[in-house]
């Protein structure tokens, strides 16, 4: 039986067929105990009807006539015995009177022939011109045949269930084992295909995260290697001369790690679906204005716009203003300004720097994280992860963002976030 646990198309199959035996032994312990009428349809059309239609005793004429009316009536041959078994009424082929009679209502159809005795002490026998009725042997045949029938009929339709259900099996198998491209093939429009595309779909989203998690952990080690090297090097030159510079300088590295670090960490979770609160009222302008005061007089910061609330995660969005004032400082030139607008469906946020600008061919692609656009040394830096950490922000916020040229020169950072009711 342990084979038959392990095989899904054994174990639906056998459900099937037992079911069919089970209907099977049903019918045939019915008409085994009489629930149905097997009996001979001469008796079962005779039998109710012979008190009726035989006449008194004596009236030799009206009987004569009553036997040849049942018998044209029920196509069987009837004759009729007194008490001492003279035939006194016959229609067609005489019956001999020594049918066996042991059924308790009165009769048993012994084949074709069956006898039947009335209150008045007449015999009346009668043989049936019609071929015999089934048999109970007969039924039972007749009902195994149909549920062996049936049995083969939902063979092929059982193996075409479980046939999908073993290839989607295959197809988990191969996805498991590391082929992340894998996909399983949807047919039909039911439950099976569905589940099919619901793993086509978990399947694609999990390769993305994965490949999106070496990218990023490619990358990052990268990245990574240029301020540690710095480090290192300040600290065995402040271990020979510990002056005020070079600990500006292992300051300044360490912030930088940690900053990376620290995005690094926030992207991932974003990446990984974590749940986020969003219930927190978020005023823009103020947010710019407080991240705006670690700049110092020579990137200084203008912040305009009304005081408007926005239902949001206030950690990621204070995140987001404050990756896009360091990438302007960074990248552009001061001074940098950020304006918040509104719509009736929406808030607009846009940070502005008056540097060298962005070539239309690399406005997209400096949101990719870790982009460094061709030509640029390694030691100028790239956009590192920041850009595609706003990006990611926004979106997790149903908003979007884009980078633009701005008016007079420089590169506009323009966001939109749809309004939440407060």
């Amino acid at each position: 039986m342990n084979f038959i646990r392990r095989s899904l198309f054994l174990q639906f199959y056998a459900t099937v067929l037992m079911g069919l035996a089970l209907v099977a032994l049903v019918l045939v312990a019915f008409a085994a105990i009489g629930k149905f009428d097997q009996r001979d349809p001469l008796a079962a059309r005779l039998g109710p009807f012979i008190d009726s239609v035989l006449p008194p005793p004596g009236e030799n004429f009206n009987l004569e006539r009553a036997v040849h009316r049942m018998s044209d009536t029920v196509n069987a041959d009837i004759s009729v015995y007194d008490k001492q078994g003279t035939l006194i009424a016959n229609a067609g082929r005489p019956v001999p009177p020594d049918v066996t009679d042991d059924d308790p209502k009165g009769f048993r159809p012994p084949g074709r022939t069956f006898a039947f005795e009335t209150p008045d002490g007449l015999k009346v026998v009668a043989r049936s011109r019609r071929p015999p009725g089934p048999h109970r042997q007969n039924v039972a045949f007749v009902i195994l045949l149909i549920a062996a029938a049936l049995g083969l009929a939902a063979l092929p339709v059982t193996r075409r269930l479980t046939r999908r259900l073993e290839t989607l099996k295959t197809g988990m198998d191969t996805w498991s084992a590391g082929a992340l491209e894998t996909r399983l093939t949807v047919e039909g429009n039911d439950e099976i295909a569905d589940v099919a595309r619901t793993f086509n779909m978990a399947a694609g989203r999990i390769e993305d995260l994965v490949n999106a998690q070496k990218n990023l952990l490619a990358n990052a080690s990268h990245e990574l290697r240029s301020p540690l090297a710095r480090l290192r090097m300040a600290i065995e030159m402040f271990e020979a001369d510990p002056a005020e510079n070079l600990k500006t300088e292992i300051v300044r590295n360490m912030a930088e790690l940690d900053e990376l670090v620290d995005e690094i960490l926030i992207s991932s979770r974003l990446q990984a679906g974590r749940t986020e609160s969003f219930e927190d009222m978020v005023d823009l302008v103020a947010i710019a204005a407080e991240e705006s005061t670690h700049f110092d007089a020579a990137d200084a910061v203008t912040v305009t716009g009304p005081s408007t609330l926005l239902r949001a995660n206030g950690r990621l969005i204070r995140r987001l203003i404050r990756n896009l004032l360091q990438n302007a400082a960074r990248h552009g030139k001061p001074p940098i300004e950020v304006s918040v607008t509104e719509t009736t469906d929406a808030l607009h946020l846009a940070v502005t720097d008056h540097g060298n600008g962005i070539p239309k061919s690399e406005r997209e692609r400096i949101f990719e994280p870790f982009y460094r656009p061709a030509g640029r040394a390694e030691a100028a830096g790239g956009w590192g992860i920041g850009l595609a950490l706003v990006r990611q922000i926004a979106e997790l916020h149903g908003g979007s963002v884009a980078c633009e040229e701005a008016e007079g020169g420089g590169a506009a950072f323009v966001m939109q976030f749809p309004r939440r009711p407060t």
